[in-house]
């Protein structure tokens, strides 16, 4: 269903008031509502995540195995993030379920002052303060090399000191000046008050003694609390994660089948209470174990696979409520620049052109999707009514045309081989030659890994290999599970060489999201960017920090930077994928769906 990607955005200008949106999150249950449905335990509700998603780390600080929305938003339910993303339906920053004020800037939009809301307290009756913002920097700081999401230059990088005036007070001093609206969006939502009463230790048997309070002491706790993360066996039962400031403590966990249940956590003093006793978190290998398990009622808040949208009547018949959930994400196949064998190749831009001109995204949609998909022409989908969208994304730069990327290969050389496979006739470097590292005689053609699982995306990925073969280009699909992608796919250009001359997931990428709202896609295609198959042009790199520290409120900065990475082809541009999602009617709630994904259960009751 979902590949959620790095939580590291770019680096991007909008205006302000885009991050501040009106619009209310889930009203609060009638007078008189009631808290038991059908087919739900009492009033704990089931929710579905996508499969072969796995709730398997509990920490809010991630390696970049472990980097995903669906371990993101579980454990923000435990652990409430300085800023939450998304308002109701619309994107920017909730501020009323914020443990922070709205950020104060001064001094040239240099220096940062934040003042916690008041009314948060950890389960262990301690108020939460700067003291917990104090532990977060430092563990920030120690293990940023290690976190799957740290790009050099973006935080904590960018903050030459923090200060800490007050217990509910504090003030980031930057390297320069920055725009207040991506500071606050793709920076400011990194940050998470920790528990440094409960977690401030080097061993799980060592008093808490305040070790983070230097460099080395901190590695040693960081160290500590990823190794607590790592063991899934502890989940319910490790004291560490029972303090919590959030709506919900963890109180099962299956390390198996990844099942997990949380009950509403009794010392939470946030607002928007629960009003649920608690839900369950349910994985699924397979579309039809969660659909069988829809149909038992043992999941409240599912989803159906896209090849089984006929399923919609049956549900809608027998109390759900059937609907398509837009993400404001998007999707791309992502290049293997770093390989020795096929980077040479994916580094022609003309070869890239010539791919894209192969990907028909509306038919995709239509004949895959059953017409639930956004077209997505470049670093970002076209999210309906977003302005963060370039107007130029709302066009296809390379429509669906064989013959003009059969055009593009011959005029650089390519000849069409014995087995119908092209061969590099003119190797060089020249505008009309095959490309610098091709040598004459070399065919054109890679390694497509693909994740399996997915009907419609194996069918995607299928007829595009098809399209290609057609015109001389040899792809060889290589399907594999979403877990063995990550440790595949996942890990270039990290440690390179890429493996790889194409890779995609299906779902959607996350190169922005519930921690990154202005979509400048950094994370794929800045310099150093763990995601992207190790993409970067200067023109990229200079456009990306363009986007990020010019002033004022216009949205070309953002604009340029999308519309160059689109033509450029910095990956393979792929329609982006809705979910089906289907709700149990006596789940009120959870209409006012959260862009980025996070389902947000404080919201939801039962009633009916």
């Amino acid at each position: 269903m979902t590949k959620a990607r790095s939580r590291w955005s770019g680096v991007g200008l909008l205006a302000a008031s885009l991050l501040l949106l009106a619009t209310g999150l889930a009203a609060s249950p009638p007078a008189g509502a009631t808290t038991k449905a059908k087919g739900s335990q009492g009033n704990v509700a089931g929710y579905a995540l996508g499969t072969g998603n796995q709730f398997s780390w509990i920490l809010p600080l991630e390696n970049g195995t472990n980097t995903e929305s669906w371990n993101r938003y579980t454990a923000d339910g435990m652990w409430m993030p300085l800023y939450l993303a998304g308002k109701g339906s619309t994107t920017g920053i909730d501020y009323t379920l914020s443990v922070a004020k709205p950020p104060v800037y001064s001094n040239g939009d240099t220096t940062v002052t934040i003042t916690l809301n008041p009314n948060f307290t950890w389960s262990d009756g301690q108020k939460v303060t700067t003291a917990d913002i104090k532990f977060f920097f430092a563990l920030d700081k120690a293990g940023k090399h290690t976190l799957g999401d740290y790009l050099p230059g973006l935080m904590p990088d960018n903050i030459t000191s923090v200060t800490y005036p007050s217990a509910t007070t504090f003030v980031l001093h930057l390297n320069h000046a920055y725009n207040p609206t991506w500071f606050t969006g793709n920076q400011l939502l990194w940050i998470y008050p920790l528990p440094a009463q409960a977690w401030d230790k080097t061993c799980a048997t060592c008093p808490v003694n305040g070790a983070a309070t230097t460099p080395a002491g901190a590695k040693q706790v960081f160290t500590f609390l990823m190794g607590q993360s790592k063991d899934i066996h502890t989940y319910s039962t490790d004291p560490l994660w029972k303090t919590v400031d959030g709506p919900w403590v963890i109180n099962s966990y299956d390390a198996v089948n990844h099942q997990a249940s949380f009950s509403a956590n009794p010392h939470y003093t946030g607002p928007t209470k629960p009003k649920l006793a608690g839900y369950k978190l349910y994985s699924f290998t397979t579309g039809t174990s969660e659909i069988n398990a829809l149909r038992s009622g043992t999941i409240t808040f599912g989803w159906l696979p896209l090849s089984d949208t006929k399923e919609a009547s049956y549900f809608k018949s027998h109390g759900y409520t059937v609907k398509a959930r837009k993400f404001f994400y998007d999707q791309a196949m992502e290049f293997g620049y770093t390989s020795k064998t096929w980077g040479p190749l994916v580094k022609q831009l003309y070869v890239r052109q010539a791919l894209q001109h192969l990907v028909t995204q509306k038919l995709y949609i239509t004949k895959t999707l059953h017409g639930y998909g956004l077209t997505d022409y470049g670093p970002i989908a076209n999210y309906p009514g977003s302005s963060y969208v370039s107007p130029t994304l709302k066009k296809d730069p390379y429509p669906y045309n064989p013959a003009a990327a059969r055009r593009l290969l011959t005029q650089h050389g390519w000849k069409t081989g014995s087995n119908g496979t092209d061969v590099c006739e003119r190797p060089g470097t020249g505008p009309t030659d095959c490309g610098a590292g091709i040598r004459k005689g070399k065919a054109l053609g890679f390694p497509f890994l693909y994740a399996t699982g997915t009907t419609a995306f194996a069918a995607q990925v299928s007829a595009f290999a098809s399209e290609a073969k057609k015109i001389g280009i040899d792809i060889t699909l290589n399907g594999q599970t979403q877990t063995t992608m990550f440790s595949i796919a996942g890990v270039c250009p990290s440690t390179p060489p890429c493996k790889y001359g194409l890779a995609g997931y299906s779902g959607y990428m996350w190169t922005y999201g519930p921690l990154d709202i202005v979509p400048t896609a950094d994370v794929q295609f800045a310099k150093g960017n763990y995601w992207g198959g190790g993409y970067t042009t200067p023109k990229a790199q200079q456009l990306i920090r363009a986007a990020g520290v010019s002033s004022g409120t216009s949205l070309q900065s953002l604009y340029a930077d999308e519309n160059y990475l689109s033509k450029n082809v910095a990956s393979l541009w792929w329609p982006l994928a809705d979910t089906v999602i289907v709700v149990k009617n006596t789940l009120k709630g959870w209409t006012h769906l959260n862009p980025y994904g996070n389902p947000l259960p404080m919201t939801w009751y039962f009633s009916g």
